[in-house]
Formats: C-alpha cells, sequence, structure tokens
C-alpha cells in the first residue's frame, strides 16, 4: 500500500475480528448488512462533484507545495479513473514539470498515468526512468515503456544496471528484471493435481482463477477440507465472481499493482470500517514474510526452521514447480507489499461503466468480489463476496489458503463452464 495520506485514508482497514469456534457454522446475515455509503441521495452526488472537482484541480494545484493535496488528488483520480479535459490537460502539465515534483508526487503521478493514459507519455517516461535513482519510479515508469512498446525490452535490460549497479541485492528490481525478461508464460500445470496436494495439509482452499491480463472478472471457488468443492443445494458447484485488478494494472511487484500470484494464509475473516470496502465480510490474507513461517503455515506439524521458500513451495505439487505464477506472491511479500485481502465494494459501480469488469471495483491490489447494493436502501442486492464468505465458513474453521492463478490471456471474464468439468473430473477420480 502507498504510504501517504490518501491511500492510507481509502485502504488502510480498520478490521474488528470476527472468528468462529472451530465446530460452529455460523453465517452472515444478509439482511444485517447495510452500507449508507451506497445510497443515491444529495450526499452520493456531492461526493461525486469532490471527485470531478479534485480531477480538475490538477491542471491548477501548486506543484511545489509539500501539503499533500496535489498527491490525493491524484490517488484520488487514479483510482476512480476519472478523466476531465481539464484532468488531462492537468496531466500533461505535471508530466512536462515532473522533476519539480516531490518524490511521492511523481511516483503518484506514473501510477496515475500507467492506469489512465497507457501511451500518452512515451517520451516524457523515457525521460524519467534515464533520470531517476528511486527503484519504484524506475521499476514503474520502466513497466510503463515495456507495456506501451515491447521493442523497448533490450534498452531497459540495458539501462537496468546502469541506473542500480548493485540492482541484484534488490527485491523489487530482480523482479521489475524477471518482468521485462518474461517471454511467453509457461503452460498451467495440471489442475487436478494441485487440487489433490490439498490433501497433504487439509486445509480448505481458496482458488481465485483470473484472465493474466486482469481486465475482466475471474471466478473464485472453495475446495473444503475433505478435498471436495462446495456445492450448492441443486448439486451444482458454487463459483463467486471476483476481480483481481489494481486501479492502474501496476504489475504485482509494483505497490498497488494487480493481485500477486501465488499463495496467500486465510487467517480469518474481519468487518472493515473502510466505506469504500464496506461493511460485507471479508476474507484476512496474509503473504509470506508479511508474517512469519508458523502464522503463514497455521503451526502446521512441519519444520519450521526450514527456508521459508521452501515452505511456501511445499504448497504445491512437484508439476507445479515451474508454473510462472508460483512465486509472485512470495516476491510480493518480500518486496513489501501488505494488506491484500478478500473483500467487497460500495463504490458506486458508475465510475466504472465503461469498463470490462463493470460493476466491480478495481482496488489497489486486493480481490474484490462483486456486489451490487439497493440505492434506496444502502441493502445488499447481490453479493458474491457474502456468499464466499459465508460457503467459506460453513464447514469447521475460519483458516485455509487462497491460490490466485492466472488461467490465460483469453478476453472476457472466467466463466464456471471453464472450471466445473475440470473440478468434476477431479471429484471423480478421488471417488475411484
Amino acid at each position: 500500500m502507498a504510504a501517504t495520506q490518501y491511500s492510507k485514508w481509502l485502504l488502510t482497514v480498520i478490521f474488528t475480528a470476527s472468528f468462529f469456534a472451530a465446530k460452529t457454522q455460523l453465517y452472515f446475515d444478509k439482511e444485517k448488512i447495510i452500507s449508507p455509503y451506497t445510497i443515491q441521495n444529495e450526499k452520493a452526488e456531492k461526493r461525486k462533484q469532490r471527485l470531478i472537482d479534485q480531477a480538475n484541480s490538477l491542471n491548477t494545484l501548486n506543484i511545489d507545495s509539500s501539503d499533500g493535496e496535489l498527491e490525493s488528488a491524484l490517488w484520488a483520480v487514479g483510482q476512480f479513473l476519472v478523466r476531465t479535459p481539464q484532468s488531462d490537460s492537468g496531466v500533461a502539465r505535471l508530466m512536462q514539470q515532473f522533476g519539480r515534483l516531490s518524490s511521492g508526487n511523481q511516483r503518484a503521478l506514473m501510477e496515475l498515468v500507467y492506469g489512465l493514459y497507457p501511451n500518452e507519455f512515451i517520451t516524457e517516461a523515457k525521460r524519467i526512468v534515464q533520470q531517476t535513482d528511486h527503484p519504484k519510479l524506475f521499476a514503474q515508469t520502466a513497466s510503463y515503456l515495456y507495456r506501451a512498446d515491447a521493442s523497448l525490452q533490450n534498452w531497459l535490460l540495458q539501462l537496468l544496471p546502469k541506473r542500480f549497479p548493485n540492482y541484484s541485492s534488490h527485491d523489487l528490481l530482480i523482479a521489475l528484471q524477471q518482468h521485462l525478461q518474461k517471454s511467453n508464460a509457461a503452460t498451467l500445470p495440471a489442475l487436478d493435481s494441485l487440487f489433490a496436494h490439498q490433501q497433504l495439509h487439509k486445509f480448505k482452499v481458496v482458488y481465485s482463477f483470473q484472465r493474466s491480463h486482469r481486465n475482466a472478472p475471474g471466478l473464485a471457488v472453495v475446495q473444503q477440507a475433505d478435498g471436495r468443492f462446495a456445492k450448492d443445494e441443486q448439486g451444482q458447484l458454487k463459483s463467486f465472481v471476483q476481480l483481481a485488478r489494481s486501479a492502474s494494472n501496476l504489475p504485482y511487484f509494483i505497490t498497488n499493482g494487480s493481485t500477486p500470484q501465488g499463495l496467500y494464509a486465510i487467517t480469518g475473516t474481519g468487518i472493515s470500517k473502510n466505506v469504500f470496502i464496506g461493511p460485507t465480510p471479508n476474507l484476512q490474507m496474509v503473504m509470506m514474510h508479511e508474517v512469519n513461517p508458523p502464522t503463514f503455515t497455521h503451526y502446521f506439524p512441519i519444520v519450521f526452521n526450514a527456508p521459508p521458500e521452501k515452505l511456501y513451495r511445499s504448497y504445491f505439487p512437484s508439476n507445479w514447480q515451474q508454473w510462472s505464477g508460483l512465486m509472485e506472491a512470495y516476491q510480493a511479500g518480500k518486496i513489501g507489499r501488505s494488506e491484500i485481502i478478500a473483500h467487497g465494494t460500495t463504490i458506486d459501480p458508475e465510475w466504472f461503466k465503461d469498463q470490462p469488469y463493470y460493476p466491480i471495483s478495481p482496488t489497489l491490489g486486493c480481490l474484490c468480489g462483486r456486489e451490487i447494493w439497493d440505492p434506496k436502501t444502502g441493502k445488499i442486492s447481490n453479493s458474491d463476496q457474502l456468499n464466499l464468505v459465508n460457503t467459506f465458513i460453513e464447514t469447521p474453521g475460519t483458516k485455509g489458503y487462497l491460490i490466485v492463478i492466472n488461467l490465460d490471456d483469453k478476453p472476457g471474464p472466467v466463466t464456471p463452464d471453464e472450471i466445473t468439468p475440470i473440478i468434476e473430473r477431479f471429484e471423480k477420480s478421488i471417488e475411484q
């Protein structure tokens, strides 16, 4: 998470613990979950206007000010994807005078540009990447250029050691180098072997299947402790729409980038007091390095003094060891990313009405479940997030794991038709 006043205000979550006895089945009642923030009234209109005013202010705010107003405006505009003629002009003005900005404002501006202006500032980005000595800003800008023009790959790889002679000792820059070197991703190993491997530890697992581009929603499913997958009363696989895209869609290794692939420990459930996340219960998740190995493994009886990477890899079968996404969450935790959870959203979906992931809100790197709220009452009309959490806790225990997996780069959302046959085949195999 970005250490700024706005990002803390936006996504720093104050949680009240909601833990349940191991043998008690408790559910969160949909009728009791209400968010006044989702009601479409005069207050909502004023909030919308404030965001538009912040976007327009990019054209007039004092570049040299250190009062935080510019940085707050940059974070707000980038998170809600606000564009107006005035804000377009303001962003161009800031990019032209990039060197005058504080380091925090520079990174906030590059995050906004990455998310909203994918091709407009290549010339400026080339200048920045050759001048900055800040690793995170270099990583942001190099990623921007590489996405805009893959032919810059070799130039950027050669520039990296010139700008940072000791880059090989910097986890963020190592991840950047790997990102720039990445060719076609390895074929995804067989999912049934991953499902079967779960029986070694027998914790519940949420699998979040996503597209690599993250521009469309994915699907989450729940594997219970006995290895079987959660089904509805008709015996159909339960699946839950879930977005793994941040507003910027920066790479996983950069603060506020999209959700890293790989393994997370689920430590329980929580209720956020952040109005943008809302009151729907969330799954509390942590990465290796964000917590110590015993906490990550839920004190599973294994050798805790084994290297963290060995412990992490032990949750995957051998045929998954070369999967290119395996170590993303591990690296992200080592780099210092944190507070990546699975939560809902109360943000007005109309901010994203032209996006392929509408009506779900992008985040600052978390997994976001689809939620539709009644604009008159503030009650939930439909919530994949609530259904996911209730499904996870309907069997004993609130701890387990979550694995994010990019299936492919196909356009469009992940559908149940893609996942259900694989799971059905696996379940038939364990019945035999």
